[in-house]
């Protein structure tokens, strides 16, 4: 009897870098994200700003009822632990995903900025997967860590 397992990969393991800049990098090869925000019919404009790394205020959501906010975080509010002040582009970034999307509270430019966090990794590692297998035959997916995964390459 097969039994199925998950294993967790984390992708920082294999490519040292922030999201902001893999994403980046993709240009306008954005399959996964391009796909699943189509069938939601999102204008050209909305698609080009789902394609870049959102910006969020992590430390300002401190309770559900943040969700409730009818406006987006002032921009003192995005200094957080993790990332310490935003710049003043980013914040105008996240000022027109608010507009451009016509969001109603906090959370659901919360929810955006989730999808289009995962929708941009899975990119990300899916253009990964497609040079690593066109140029060494091997899938990333089936190693925990760049460790391994390079020690394969070399035994290649």
């Amino acid at each position: 009897m097969k039994v199925d397992q998950l294993k967790y990969i984390d992708s920082m393991q294999f490519m040292n870098s922030s999201l902001a800049s893999l994403t980046k990098n993709l240009g306008d090869n954005h399959l996964i994200t391009s796909q699943y925000f189509k069938k939601l019919s999102y204008t050209k404009e909305q698609l080009v700003l789902v394609y870049c790394k959102g910006v969020y205020s992590y430390d300002y959501i401190d309770s559900h009822c943040r969700f409730q906010d009818t406006e987006l975080s002032p921009i003192h509010e995005f200094n957080s632990t993790l990332k310490d002040k935003i710049s003043q582009d980013d914040y105008k970034h996240a000022q027109k995903v608010w507009k451009k999307f016509r969001y109603k509270n906090l959370g659901e430019y919360h929810d955006l900025y989730l999808k289009t966090d995962v929708l941009s990794l899975a990119d990300v590692w899916t253009e990964f997967r497609k040079m690593s297998m066109e140029y060494y035959k091997l899938d990333p997916s089936h190693y925990v860590s760049a460790h391994h995964y390079s020690g394969m390459k070399c035994l290649k």
